[in-house]
């Protein structure tokens, strides 16, 4: 099956028009001008303005003019990027940039867009929605960015840079209250302790009432209840620095109800799928009464779970020494993530003036724990001329994970005397598809590894012209074990996975003897970069450049274990950065055409006639675009900010070899 033009034009206009009085010394010394930011996208303090890459920075006093606090506020002064949380998992980011993105957040996949963290990757989406807590600015760079932050950034990415320990004492304390319960606290607290010591303390607390009434027991779903903490030690001097960070996220939040649309027949006895599972289970005009009394923002769910909750803890080494040939840098990162998701059920009993429990598909229980590590190392030097920097990159991720799926809170089908449409394979997944053989239990091991190396160098060729050039090479080795049972553990006889040991106990009857599978893959690529850059003069930059990006390909997580390709794009962009009015107002635009081989999709499918979401590949995609950002200060208490993005895609060739599209 094939398919083409399916990607849409995507225009995206934001305008924010604000009183800006967080001004330092300096800007209202100048009559407030613009405020010039310091990015570290080539790995070495620049101006914004001064990059030949498509940057969106926003600094801790613009941030605090805006009431930008979290993370997916970002999206408001960037074009191009749209950054939510799941529907399904509150906790969870899905974070698109320039079109391209991903919904799922199983360890076996990775997401599309990288955030980084001090220069650490947050390779999980499972609480990446964090509070954007004592930050010195926020850098958003579009465009793949694979040569020197690696793979899964072949649309960019997102980088928060701390404020560090400082030798000024120093403290503040914030209070907000809003409607629907909102509650705020925020605090920081920096401490000398002696000529080349110093400790720094934050925190952050934020809480809201949802916004989705549950029928059933009137709690309010889709709230918002996170604390971040942060403890920074540093060192300073003149040839050794070190800071130690230790970094805490933690969120429990009721996620949004499913609002049911009933489509059965009146009869349940004429019912299919699961509805016939209602019937048979005598639940169904249960069912079908609360679907009709349910609403987008009113359902009803009788589960005694339906949270969503992350614990993240990050702790950060990182080490700079100097040398005469250049600065040496090493960054080492160990991080946990323990996540739990129960958001999943169509549990539609007991609504008003209704008896009866029509649990049809119970809470689905998404317990994880993922440990990563991660150590950097790189090497950065200058000449009058020449800018370089060296590196390498290791990284290992562990995962485990489990998925309960109750049917019925976990009660097994009837006996096969009764009802032996259970117990016949084919039949029953006609009938009633993959659910027809009761509750199961799922769990899979993960471990993800990559190491990789990089260079770049910037040559100034004249005093206008300079050029770039980088590449990285990585390598990703990916294992997933997974295995299956009856709902409390029991043998599942229909079983099957890639590579299971089976045995045939009668012509065309094969009995699984084992309930585990594993597989592995391995994926290599180089991702090269060239940027030509011409300063026009002073307050004006014409660029032109070409990247490759990369994203390490996976598995889907159903019973085959598919594997899907590593994603790869290749991008050219023309851009300009230009400063006016004595630097009261900025205009950068960016046009860029990016190819894509293997770009990797999310999409429902019908797999033995069950509805189900995988990640496939589509063979040839391209996307094309154009961005344009204005900054203003029109008077020193007022500024302005107008991004706009405009996308255009097609697919080129898309096609799918087996099963069919839902």
């Amino acid at each position: 099956m094939a398919f083409s033009n399916l990607l849409s034009k995507i225009t995206l206009f934001s305008l924010i028009l604000i009183p800006f009085t967080a001004f330092s010394a300096e800007e209202e010394a100048s009559g407030g001008v613009l405020e010039e930011i310091v990015v570290t996208a080539r790995k070495r303090e620049e101006t914004a303005q001064s990059v030949p890459i498509p940057i969106s920075a926003i600094s801790e006093a613009q941030m605090e003019a805006r009431n930008i606090t979290d993370i997916q506020d970002v999206e408001r002064i960037t074009p191009n990027l749209d950054f939510e949380y799941s529907s399904v998992n509150n906790n969870n980011t899905q974070v698109f940039l320039r079109g391209i993105g991903q919904v799922n957040w199983s360890t076996t996949q990775d997401p599309k867009i990288g955030i980084y963290i001090d220069g650490v990757y947050l390779s999980r989406p499972q609480g990446g929605l964090v509070d954007l807590m004592d930050l010195e600015r926020v850098e958003v760079l579009r465009g793949p960015q694979g040569t020197l932050f690696g793979r899964n950034t072949t649309a960019g990415l997102i980088q928060l840079i701390s404020k560090g320990p400082s030798q000024e004492q120093e403290a503040y304390l914030k209070l907000g209250t809003g409607t629907d319960g909102h509650e705020m606290f925020g605090g920081m607290l920096n401490l000398p302790l002696s000529d080349n010591l110093a400790a720094r303390f934050a925190v952050y607390s934020k809480k809201t009432d949802g916004y989705f009434l549950n029928g059933y027991n009137g709690n309010m779903h889709s709230n918002e209840n996170s604390n971040s903490y942060r403890a920074s030690l540093a060192r300073s001097g003149d040839v050794y620095n070190a800071r130690l960070t230790y970094d805490r996220f933690e969120s429990d939040i009721l996620s949004p109800l499913g609002s049911c649309r009933f489509t059965g027949p009146e009869v349940g006895a004429t019912a299919g799928g699961f509805a016939a599972l209602a019937f048979i289970f005598g639940t169904y005009d249960s069912m079908k009464a609360n679907c009709r009394n349910s609403s987008p923002r009113h359902s009803y769910d009788n589960a005694p779970r339906t949270d969503s909750e992350s614990e993240v803890d990050s702790y950060t080494l990182t080490q700079t020494f100097e040398l005469s040939i250049g600065e040496i840098t090493l960054i080492s990162n160990k991080r946990e993530i323990e996540s739990y998701n129960g958001s999943w059920g169509w549990n539609y009993g007991n609504g008003p003036g209704i008896s009866g429990n029509a649990n049809l598909l119970d809470v689905l229980n998404n317990p994880s724990e993922i440990d990563v590590e991660s150590h950097e190392l790189r090497l950065t030097g200058s000449s009058d001329s020449f800018d370089w920097v060296i590196g390498a990159y290791i990284f290992e991720e562990n995962a485990i994970e489990s998925i309960d799926v109750p049917i019925f809170r976990g009660v097994l089908p009837p006996p096969a005397t009764l009802w032996p449409v259970f117990y016949i394979p084919g039949l029953a997944d006609i009938v009633l598809g993959t659910q027809a053989y009761g509750s199961r239990n799922q769990g899979y091991i993960v471990t993800n590894e990559n190491d990789a190396f990089y260079a770049e160098g910037t040559y100034q060729i004249s005093d206008q012209l300079d050029l770039t050039v980088g590449v990285r090479r990585t390598n990703d080795d990916r294992y997933f074990e997974r295995w299956q049972t009856l709902y409390g553990g029991a043998f599942d006889p229909t079983y099957f996975c890639p590579g299971m040991p089976s045995v045939e106990v009668a012509p065309g009857v094969v009995v699984p003897l084992s309930d585990r599978c594993t597989q592995t893959v391995s994926y290599s690529e180089t991702t090269p970069r060239a940027i030509l850059g011409y300063q026009y003069d002073d307050d004006t930059l014409f660029y032109t450049s070409y990247s490759k990006g990369y994203s390490s390909g996976g598995f889907n997580q159903d019973t085959r274990m598919r594997p899907f390709l590593p994603e790869i794009s290749d991008n050219i962009e023309i851009g300009f950065k230009t400063t006016l009015r004595d630097g009261k107002v900025r205009l950068n635009g960016t046009y860029f055409n990016n190819s894509y081989e293997n770009q990797q999709l999310t999409v429902g499918r019908l797999v033995d006639g069950q509805p189900t979401a995988d990640l496939i590949n589509a063979q040839e995609a391209t996307l094309s675009g154009l961005e344009l950002e204005l900054m203003a200060q029109l008077s020193e208490s007022w500024s302005m900010t107008l991004a706009y993005g405009h996308l255009e895609g097609e697919y080129d060739k898309f096609t799918v070899e087996d099963n069919v599209f839902t």
